[in-house]
C-alpha cells in the first residue's frame, strides 16, 4: 500500500491534511550525515518496518561546504555521506516522505551547532557578534579543544541580521533550495515540509528579553519595528532599569513584541531563500526552568504573529515523569499552540537522563505531549550511527546517541517494539484521536502585554512588577494535583466563543488591558462565566487612558491574592484517583468514542484505581502498570475496544502484569510484560524485551 503521507501535505491550525482529510503525523529522525552510506538503506528499511511513514533530517551547513570559497557537496563529491540527494532518493526508492531541515543552524550536537567556522566573527571580523543586553557576545560550542580544559571552545555566535551572516545564509539556503529541495518536492519527490532554524535561532527561543539581540543590526530592526507600528522611539531596556509608570512600562511590551517579531522576520528571510511552497515548521523548545522563564518563554514565543509558518515543538526538558518542573513546562509548549512534536527524546540517556534507557520513559512523555495537544510525534532518533567525523563532531562522541530503538549496528531494541506499537495503535485512532476534545472545564487567560512586563521581575524583590509566571506554575501544580485538565488560551487572539467553551477562566494581569480584551472579558461574565483575577483590575486601556468595565463589575470577579481552586471542585466533577496518576480524557465530538491516558509517575505506585466519567457514563477503573508508564485506552459506546498497557520498566525495576479491569471486566496479561491490543490483533513483550 503506497504511503498516503507521499502526497502533497498541508497543515491547519496545528494538524496535517492530505487530501483534505486531518491525519496523525508521526515521523523518525535519521542523522544519515553521522553514518556510512552503506548503511543508510538498510536503516531506512528498519524504521519503514517499525511503522514510520515520514524521516526527517537535518542538512548540515558545515558537512555539506567546508570552505567558504567551495560550492556545496551535495553528491558525495568530497566524502560519501555528503550524497544528500542519494539519501533522499533512498526515502523515495522506499516510499518514505521527508522533511528536510537545513538550519542554517540545528545544533544537534554537532561543532558549532552547524555553522561553517567561517561564519564565526572570530573568523571573519565583518560578521557581527549576537549579543546581550551588556554587549557580551552570546556564546556556543565551536570546533577546537581548549587545550588547557580538553573542552570545547566557546565561539560567539553571528548576529542572524548582520549583512554579511545574512548575506552568506542567504546563498545557502538558496542552494540548498535549489540542488535538493526543489527537485524532490512533493508529488514529484518525498519532500512534504520543511523545518527552518531550530528551537528558535539557536537553539535560544525560550531565553530571556535581555539574552539577546542587543547588536547593531538588532537595534536598526528594532527602530523599523517601531517605525512600522507607528511607535515612537525608545531605548531597547534592560532588566537593570525596571519602570515605575505606565508609560515607562510600554517600552519593555514593545521590547517583547519586537523578540516575536524578530524571530518572524529570520524565518521569513530564510524561508524565502529556499523558493519553495512546501509548508514550513518552525520549531520551538519549553521553557527555561528559571523564575523568569515561563514568562520569558511567553514573551517571544507568539506563533500568532508568525503568518505563513507552522508552529512545531520539541522536548529536551528531562523526564517529564520524574520532575513536576519538567513535566508542567512541556506540556505548557502544547497547550500554547496546537503543532506537531519534531522532536521526542527516544535516544539520549548519557545526554539528558539515564532514564531514557528504558522505553517506559518514552512512552511516557510521548502521551503528555499528545494529551497537551500535539498533533504527532517525532522519534528522536530512530537509528544509532557510528560515523561522525571531527568536522562534525570534535569530541566524536560514538555512537550516537547512545540508546536509540534501531542501534549503530542496525539491531532492534525493546524500544522499536513500542515505538511500532505506538506508531500502529495512532495509525489506527490517531485522527479520531486529535479530532477528539479533551476534557477542559478550566482555562488560563493570557494578557501578553502585562506577561511581557512580568518576565523582568527577576527576583524576589521585584513584588512591584505584576506576577504572570508564578501563579501560572502554581495553577499548574493544583490543576495536576486535582486531575483536572486545562487550556491555556491567548486573551488578545481568542474569540469569545472559545472562551466561553471553559465554565472557569483564570486570568493574572494588572492595572492596564486592552479596550476590545476587557470588553470580550465582560461578555464572558455576562455569559455565565466564572473569571477568577489574580492581581489588580485594570482602570486603563492599552493607551494609558482610563477604562474599567471590568473594575466596575468586581463583584461578579472572584478576585484572589493566590491560586485557589476550592469553588472550581465544587462545580466540576474531576476524576477520583487512588494512587498517584494523571489522568486525560478526550471525547469525540461526533462518535460515543473516548480516549483515556493514564500516566504513572516515577514515585507512583503499581496499581491504580480511577473513577472518571467519559461522555455520560462513569467507569470504574483498576491499572497494572509501571511507573513512568501507564495505559492509553479506546473506549466504545461504554466498551474498551482497544489498549496499550506499559507494564515494564526495567530502569526503575518494575516488571508487572499489564492489565486493566474496566466496570469489572478483565483486559490484559497477567504475566509481567507490555501489551497492546485493537482491531482483534494482539501483541505481547515480555520482560528482556522477548516476546
Amino acid at each position: 500500500m503506497k504511503n498516503p503521507f507521499n502526497n502533497p501535505l498541508t497543515l491547519h491550525n496545528g494538524t496535517a491534511f492530505i487530501n483534505g482529510q486531518p491525519v496523525f503525523f508521526n515521523s523518525a529522525d535519521y542523522p544519515y550525515y553521522r553514518d556510512d552510506v552503506l548503511n543508510w538503506r538498510t536503516r531506512l528499511q528498519s524504521l519503514k518496518a517499525m511503522g514510520v511513514k515520514v524521516i526527517s533530517s537535518y542538512i548540515p551547513w558545515r558537512h555539506h561546504q567546508l570552505f567558504s570559497n567551495m560550492e556545496p557537496d551535495f553528491n558525495g563529491r568530497t566524502q560519501p555521506n555528503r550524497d544528500v540527494l542519494k539519501f533522499i532518493s533512498l526515502c523515495s526508492e522506499l516510499d518514505l516522505a521527508l522533511i528536510a531541515k537545513p538550519g542554517p543552524f540545528i545544533h544537534a550536537e554537532i561543532n558549532y551547532g552547524g555553522l561553517p567556522d567561517w561564519t564565526c566573527p572570530l573568523y571573519d571580523p565583518a560578521i557581527e557578534p549576537l549579543s546581550d543586553s551588556t554587549g557580551k557576545p552570546c556564546l556556543w560550542n565551536g570546533s577546537g579543544i581548549d587545550k588547557t580544559s580538553q573542552k570545547i571552545e566557546k565561539w560567539p555566535l553571528p548576529a542572524p541580521f548582520s549583512p554579511k551572516f545574512l548575506q552568506l545564509t542567504r546563498q545557502w539556503l538558496s542552494q540548498v533550495g535549489k540542488q535538493v529541495i526543489q527537485p524532490f518536492e512533493t508529488p514529484q519527490g518525498p519532500i512534504v515540509a520543511v523545518q527552518i532554524g531550530n528551537e528558535g535561532i539557536y537553539s535560544n527561543g525560550q531565553h530571556a528579553p535581555w539574552a539577546y539581540d542587543y547588536s547593531r543590526s538588532a537595534l536598526e530592526m528594532y527602530k523599523r519595528f517601531l517605525d512600522e507600528n507607528h511607535r515612537d522611539l525608545k531605548d531597547a531596556p534592560t532588566h537593570w532599569n525596571f519602570p515605575t509608570n505606565l508609560d515607562e512600562m510600554h517600552s519593555f511590551v514593545d521590547w517583547g513584541e519586537f523578540q516575536a517579531w524578530y524571530l518572524h522576520k529570520i524565518f521569513k528571510e530564510w524561508y524565502a531563500s529556499l523558493e519553495t511552497s512546501l509548508p514550513l515548521i518552525v520549531n520551538q523548545n519549553p521553557p527555561l526552568d528559571a523564575p523568569y522563564g515561563v514568562d520569558a518563554w511567553f514573551t517571544r514565543v507568539e506563533p500568532e504573529v508568525w503568518q505563513g509558518f507552522h508552529y512545531g515543538i520539541t522536548n529536551w526538558v528531562g523526564d517529564v515523569s520524574a520532575k513536576p518542573s519538567s513535566f508542567h513546562r512541556y506540556a505548557i509548549a502544547a497547550k500554547r499552540y496546537r503543532g506537531i512534536n519534531m522532536e521526542e527524546n527516544w535516544s539520549f540517556g548519557e545526554l539528558y537522563d539515564p532514564s531514557y534507557i528504558d522505553p517506559a520513559t518514552c512512552f511516557y512523555e510521548t502521551f503528555l505531549i499528545l494529551n497537551s495537544g500535539a498533533t504527532g510525534f517525532n522519534i528522536y532518533t530512530g537509528v544509532g550511527t557510528n560515523f561522525a567525523d571531527a568536522n562534525l563532531d570534535v569530541m566524536c562522541k560514538n555512537p550516537y546517541p547512545d540508546c536509540p530503538p534501531i542501534t549503530e549496528n542496525g539491531l532492534l531494541t525493546p524500544k522499536a517494539s513500542i515505538a511500532s506499537w505506538i506508531i500502529k495503535f495512532l495509525g489506527r485512532y490517531g485522527t479520531d484521536f486529535i479530532e477528539s476534545q479533551p476534557v477542559q472545564p478550566v482555562a488560563w487567560g493570557f494578557y501578553l502585554p502585562w506577561v511581557r512586563i512580568a518576565v523582568w521581575a527577576v527576583t524576589e524583590n521585584d513584588s512591584h512588577i505584576p506576577s504572570h509566571g508564578k501563579f501560572l506554575s502554581i495553577f499548574q501544580e493544583q490543576m495536576r494535583k486535582n486531575h483536572l485538565d486545562y487550556a491555556i488560551l491567548n486573551l488578545e487572539s481568542e474569540p469569545i466563543e472559545t472562551l466561553l467553551r471553559y465554565p472557569d477562566l483564570f486570568v493574572a494581569a494588572g492595572n492596564f488591558m486592552g479596550k476590545t480584551i476587557q470588553d470580550k472579558l465582560v461578555a464572558y461574565i455576562q455569559a455565565g462565566g466564572n473569571l477568577t483575577w489574580l492581581g489588580e483590575l485594570p482602570k486603563y486601556d492599552e493607551q494609558g487612558n482610563p477604562y474599567s468595565p471590568l473594575a466596575m463589575m468586581s463583584d461578579n470577579v472572584h478576585l484572589a491574592n493566590e491560586v485557589d481552586l476550592s469553588s472550581i471542585l465544587q462545580r466540576h466533577r474531576a476524576p477520583v484517583v487512588n494512587g498517584k496518576a494523571d489522568i486525560w480524557i478526550r471525547s469525540h465530538p461526533q462518535k460515543d468514542l473516548h480516549f483515556v491516558t493514564i500516566l504513572i509517575p516515577a514515585d507512583g505506585q503499581e496499581k491504580t484505581e480511577i473513577e472518571f466519567t467519559a461522555g455520560t457514563r462513569r467507569h470504574l477503573l483498576q491499572l497494572s502498570a509501571a511507573p513512568s508508564g501507564g495505559a492509553v485506552l479506546c473506549i466504545e459506546n461504554g466498551k474498551l475496544i482497544a489498549y496499550l498497557i506499559k507494564g515494564l520498566n526495567q530502569y526503575l525495576g518494575f516488571a508487572l502484569p499489564p492489565y486493566c479491569i474496566l466496570d469489572g471486566k478483565l483486559y490484559g496479561k497477567s504475566q509481567p510484560g507490555d501489551v497492546i491490543k485493537m482491531d482483534g490483533w494482539e501483541d505481547y513483550l515480555l520482560e528482556g524485551g522477548e516476546k
